[in-house]
């Protein structure tokens, strides 16, 4: 409790979700937790409750993102902890997916963690702070019927990366890859957009044999990983050994993907 004491922590899409999850952690934590959202109504417009805060603001637009960035600062008086939360998954065939659909899901998963970074990283680096991108498995392997939501994480991957060694040298960056979190509506989110991909497609991961994470023991577990400053936190762990044989041997990484699909 004491770390986090007079800490700042933002979190987007921290209304409900995983983000919510993150949000009640680090307030467990006793941290002062800022939650940024789109809607005002999801938090009953720029308010509070507890060391919990809200700011309404558009990731998705530069200026609504420097002004949420200047409120927070001038509320709080710094930023510690910035968590890229926000985030789209989508399914659809390979063939049948749309420059749009890749369009909007880079601006989502992409764009808005890259316009976040830059816009807090000045404050984190007075508060020697940390910037947080949250992936998933999907960030540093392929899977079917997923392919811009791949594509999207890849990119982040690879934008998480870039912090971690040309940011300052004071500022940490964690990039967190988990596998499917467990949802209230799990067994519903994607049922329309799998019409004819197949059962498998429909559930958490697009059909991968992975058990959905705990929301709220994979928040504790990032709140651990910024404690000490780790640069990754990939949930199972296990994962690490395939993402190593697709590097050494992608033939071989591909035929052990397969063997995952339900």
């Amino acid at each position: 409790m004491e770390q986090w004491k007079d800490k700042v922590v933002v979190v987007t899409g921290g209304s409900a979700g995983f983000g919510k999850a993150i949000v009640d952690a680090f307030a467990a934590a006793g941290a002062t937790v800022v939650s940024i959202s789109r809607s005002p109504d999801e938090h009953g417009g720029n308010g509070e409750r507890g060391n919990v805060f809200s700011v309404q603001a558009d990731v998705t637009d530069d200026e609504s993102v420097a002004a949420a960035v200047s409120q927070i600062i001038q509320q709080h008086e710094r930023i510690d902890v910035w968590i890229n939360n926000v985030g789209q998954s989508i399914r659809v065939a390979f063939e049948a997916a749309t420059m749009e659909q890749y369009r909007q899901l880079m601006e989502i998963n992409f764009y808005t963690a890259v316009r976040c970074s830059l816009a807090v990283l000045p404050h984190l680096e007075k508060s020697s702070g940390s910037i947080v991108q949250i992936g998933t498995l999907a960030a540093r392997t392929g899977w079917k019927n997923i392919a811009p939501y791949v594509t999207s994480k890849h990119a982040l991957s690879g934008f998480a990366h870039q912090l971690r060694i040309e940011s300052p040298d004071n500022v940490h960056s964690l990039f967190v890859c988990p596998g499917p979190i467990r949802r209230d509506d799990a067994a519903t989110r994607y049922k329309a957009q799998s019409n004819g991909l197949g059962d498998a497609a429909s559930t958490p991961g697009a059909g991968v044999k992975i058990s959905g994470l705990d929301p709220e023991w994979l928040a504790r577990r990032i709140v651990t990983s910024i404690e000490k400053r780790q640069p990754e936190l990939v949930v199972p762990a296990k994962a690490r050994l395939l993402f190593s044989i697709l590097q050494l041997s992608p033939r071989l990484g591909d035929w052990l993907l397969r063997k995952f699909a339900s």
